[in-house]
């Protein structure tokens, strides 16, 4: 019995929800990770930057992150982080130092224009 409570205790502690990298248009795709646990913000967006640099050399180009954002574990929360990013050919003009622009939890729009 203490070893299926052992079990239960350490698949929860491991569980995770990847996405793996998904396409959202040319040359531009995203990934996003979540890990319950003891862990941070930080350190999942560490994690889905470092997989977004490997695949865009594993096509033999670079990556060139657009827009991040992440958070941290807090009350009914687990750690995430989400990375928009772009596989660029060597030379390419878009190929610059990044300032990443969080992405907002909240828009508002003023349609009164």
């Amino acid at each position: 019995m203490k070893n299926i409570i052992l079990i239960a205790a350490a698949a929860i502690l491991s569980a995770c929800a990847h996405s793996g990298v998904v396409s959202i248009g040319s040359d531009t795709y995203m990934i996003a990770n979540s890990e319950w646990g003891f862990t941070s913000g930080g350190v999942q967006k560490a994690k889905v930057m470092k997989e977004a640099s490997d695949y865009c050399n594993s096509i033999g180009k670079q990556m060139l992150p657009i827009s991040t954002s992440q958070n941290d574990v807090a009350w009914g929360k687990t750690p995430a982080a989400e990375v928009q990013f772009r596989c660029l050919s060597q030379g390419d003009p878009e190929l610059k130092r990044p300032t990443l622009e969080p992405i907002p939890a909240t828009v508002i729009e003023n349609r009164n224009k």
